[in-house]
Parts: C-alpha cells; structure tokens; sequence
C-alpha cells in the first residue's frame, strides 16, 4: 500500500523551498501517492497546489510562537491520525517546531526534515528534541548545507540522519519554457552589446548592492553591455537609489517580477550570481539548463553546480572588484558558448527532477 504524505509549509512567499515543495507533492500526486498540501490560506502555495488538484489543509501557523498554542497544536495532531498520515516533509524552521512535535504526538510513522539553506542550526534545547527526537530523516540540498547543519549540532546528531538530494531541474519543460518575446526588442538593447541577467529577488541575501558596486567597476573598463536585475523586493528603491547616484541607469535595468525566466535566460550571454549565501541556487542550475555559462560569487554550494573556469567563474563573495573582474573575463571569453553546452550538459547528468524524485522515493517511501 501506498504511503500518505504529507507537506508542510506555511510560507506565505514563493521562494526555493516552496517551489520544491509543490513540485515534489505534484509529482507524487502523478505517481499515485495521496499527497496533502498544508499550508496558510493565503499562501501561493496552498493556491497553486488546488489549482492543479492535490489536497489541502489550511494550517494557521504564524511563526514560531504557534507550538505554543495548544488548541492550534492538538487540533492539527487530531487531523494527522484522523487522515492516518505516514510521511510528513517539513520545509521552513517554523514548521519543523510545530509539525515535528505534532506529528511526534500523532505517531506518525516518518518525519522529515528538509534544510534547504546553508546557515548553521542554533543549538537550542528545543533543537536537540526536535531533530533527536521527533524527526527521523532530515534532507539537505547539497553538501554545503548537509555540514552546516552539523556544525552546531555534531555533538548529538548522527551525521547518517541526513541524506544529500539536490534539486533537480524539469528537464522535459526547459525547451518549451525556453519560448517567448524578444527580450533585446522588449528593453531596447543593440545587437552588439553583452546581455547579462541577474536573477532572484531583491533581498540582502542575493547581494545586489555588492552587484551595482561591480558593475560601477566594469563600466570604466568596458561600456557595450547591459544587465538586467530580474525580481522584487524589500531593497527594490534602495537599490534603484544607489544606480542613480553611481549613474548606473544606461546600465542596469530593472524588470521587475518576471514569469519568463526561462525566456530571459536562453537569451542573454551568461547569468551573473551575487549572492551572500544559498541554498541550492536555482537560477544557477536553470541558466546552465538552456546552455548558458554563469559568473558566480563562491558561497555555501555554488561549486557542486558550476565546474571553476569550465562551466562558469567563481567570484570572491562581497568583493566587487574580484566580481567585475571575472565577470570582464566572461566577456572577453571566446569559448562561451562551448562552456555553455558542457553546462547544459552538467545539468542533464546530474540535476534532473526525476532522477531527484526518483532518489527521494527509493529512500523513503518504497516498502522496504
């Protein structure tokens, strides 16, 4: 008989973790498994996964203070051996206190825990419980993130409790998705000026103001390219601000949310990366997908994606000077697009979605 998961994730923003969680439930849900989606009401989550037909369960989790509300917290144990859960994932650290408890209580069968950033775990009391006790497999996206869990916590936590599944890319959709309106056309760029992207939202954790500084740096250098900021967020005017008073704007444009990415990517010359730290780094994976080479800043497990000075460069992090330089040298670069087919390649090999859920179902959910 087929194992009823689970997902939990009450965050109300789309992001890395919730776009790995829907797409994960979804293909359960294809391969036969009853998948619930729980999550806040007004989540894009908890929305796009009624729209294509998974179960969902409104759980008002609001931060971490909800463990603490007894009737939210009995109320949700009474639903899981109501439903007969057997899996649960859990995804963000709000969700981990809540749900690894109430499923604890409920005895479900597995708990698991899915890390998908590399910042350290604090070693609080409630953490040891939590991780020793209630959950019993914990998911990391990369190596990265698998040793910044144990770097607070290697004391009292086996190291074999965590498995390494990375994300993994559609490869099936990459082409069709690849499709769409002239972006040159679209923001009025010349055929003979160098087309970078920088995709992700506009947040201190992506390093956009370490970016405009790098980009401040190459313009004395070179003056035929133009970078588009593809997102939104909390820095957006900030960050608006600061290309003014550099007098950036010939170079920098801002697109604002974009639900072509895929677009965007097959058409620019290479994607530039400045994030301070990362989980997975998609945008990563989906730029080398449509064969595009990358400039990266080296943090957390950018170097599991991108192979150093063969499928892209690998920058000093908060170091613009380092960044303009290598990305200077992806510009001068005459083997780009040969670099960009062993990308697309890299990918293929090593990053499919498939592949990936195949891996998460083998190690979990298949009755052994």
């Amino acid at each position: 008989m087929m194992k009823k998961i689970l997902f939990l994730n009450s965050c109300v923003e789309w992001g890395g973790g919730e776009k790995w969680t829907f797409d994960t439930a979804e293909e359960l849900h294809k391969r036969g498994y009853e998948v619930i989606v729980a999550s806040v009401a007004e989540s894009e989550l908890y929305q796009r996964s009624q729209e294509v037909g998974i179960k969902t369960k409104v759980v008002p989790v609001k931060g971490t203070l909800s463990v603490l509300n007894p009737i939210k917290l009995f109320s949700f144990v009474n639903y899981l051996k109501r439903e007969e859960i057997d899996t649960i994932f859990l995804n963000l650290s709000q969700d981990l206190k809540f749900g690894a408890l109430a499923g604890k209580l409920a005895g479900v069968e597995q708990i698991i825990y899915r890390r998908g950033s590399a910042i350290p775990i604090k070693d609080r009391f409630y953490t040891k419980f939590l991780l020793g006790n209630c959950v019993s497999d914990i998911i990391a996206n990369s190596q990265s993130t698998k040793d910044t869990i144990l770097v607070n916590t290697s004391d009292w936590l086996k190291e074999d409790k965590i498995e390494i599944i990375y994300n993994g890319i559609k490869l099936d959709q990459v082409e069709v998705k690849a499709q769409g309106a002239d972006i040159r056309e679209e923001f009025g760029i010349k055929d003979d000026e160098i087309l970078i992207a920088n995709v992700g939202r506009l947040s201190k954790q992506k390093g956009h103001k370490c970016l405009i500084e790098a980009i401040d740096h190459l313009r004395k250098k070179i003056d035929n390219f133009k970078i588009l900021l593809v997102g939104k967020g909390e820095l957006e005017e900030e960050l608006k601000k600061q290309v003014k008073e550099l007098g950036l704007e010939d170079y920098i444009i801002f697109t604002g949310f974009r639900t072509d990415v895929y677009n965007i990517m097959s058409q620019i010359d290479f994607l530039l990366h400045t994030a301070l730290w990362e989980g997975f780094g998609f945008v990563i994976a989906e730029a080398m997908a449509v064969a595009k080479t990358v400039v990266s800043t080296d943090v957390s497990n950018i170097s599991e994606i991108i192979v150093s000075n063969k499928t892209g460069y690998l920058a000093k992090s908060k170091d613009p000077v380092d960044i303009a330089e290598k990305t200077l040298k992806m510009i001068n670069n005459q083997d780009r697009d040969e670099m960009g087919q062993l990308a697309k390649q890299v990918i293929e090999d090593n990053f499919s979605f498939v592949d990936k859920v195949d891996e998460l179902e083998e190690l979990y959910l298949k009755n052994n």
